[in-house]
C-alpha cells in the first residue's frame, strides 16, 4: 500500500467498490480483504436498508459524493466516529457507487470513492491514525476471515452495536433529504 493515508484509503475504497459492482478480482491486501468481508456481514444484516438507499445514486456523481458529505456529518454529529460507523459509510458509499455504475457512470464510482478517501483521510484522519489507521480497522474487525463460525457471530454483533445508532442517524437524514 501506498504511505500515505489518503492513498491507502482511496486504494481500499476503489477495490470494494470495484468489488461491490461485481469485480471478481482477489483482494489486493489482507487489508482490503477484511474489508470486503466487514462489509459484506454488515450488508448481509441491513440489506433491506441499504438496498432501499440504491435510488439515491440517481443523481450526478457530484450529488451522490455530496450526499455522502452529508450523511458523513450526520453520522459524527449522532456520536462520532468508530469503526462500525465507518463501516456503514463505506457500505452506503458501495451502494451508492454500484448503482451509479449500473447506470452508466462509469466514473461515478472513483469520484465517491476520491471524495469518501477525502472526508476519511482529511477531515478524520486524526481519528483514524489515533485508533491504528487501517491496521486498527483490520485488528477491531479480525484479518483474513478465518475466525469460526461463533466468532463471526461475535464480530457481526459489534459491527451492528457499533454501527447500529449511525444506522439510525442516516435512516433519519434520508427521511427529511
Amino acid at each position: 500500500m501506498p504511505g500515505s493515508l489518503k492513498e491507502e484509503t482511496a486504494l481500499l475504497l476503489e477495490d470494494y467498490f470495484q468489488h461491490r459492482g461485481g469485480g471478481a478480482a482477489l483482494p489486493p491486501s489482507p487489508t482490503a480483504a477484511t474489508l470486503r468481508r466487514a462489509a459484506a456481514e454488515l450488508e448481509r444484516c441491513e440489506r433491506p436498508f441499504f438496498r432501499s438507499c440504491a435510488p439515491l445514486a440517481r443523481a450526478e456523481p457530484r450529488e451522490a459524493a455530496a450526499l455522502l458529505r452529508r450523511v458523513a456529518a450526520q453520522l459524527e454529529a449522532d456520536g462520532g466516529l468508530n469503526w462500525g460507523r465507518l463501516l456503514a459509510l463505506v457500505v452506503f458509499a458501495g451502494t451508492l457507487a454500484a448503482a451509479l455504475g449500473e447506470r452508466g457512470c462509469g466514473d461515478g464510482p472513483r469520484h465517491l470513492a476520491e471524495a469518501l478517501a477525502a472526508y476519511l483521510a482529511e477531515e478524520r484522519g486524526e481519528w483514524l491514525r489515533a485508533h491504528g489507521g487501517w491496521d486498527g480497522f483490520c485488528r477491531f474487525f479480525g484479518r483474513h476471515g478465518s475466525q469460526p463460525a461463533d466468532q463471526n457471530s461475535t464480530i457481526s454483533n459489534a459491527i451492528m452495536a457499533a454501527a447500529g445508532f449511525g444506522i439510525a442517524g442516516l435512516a433519519f437524514l434520508l427521511v427529511v433529504r
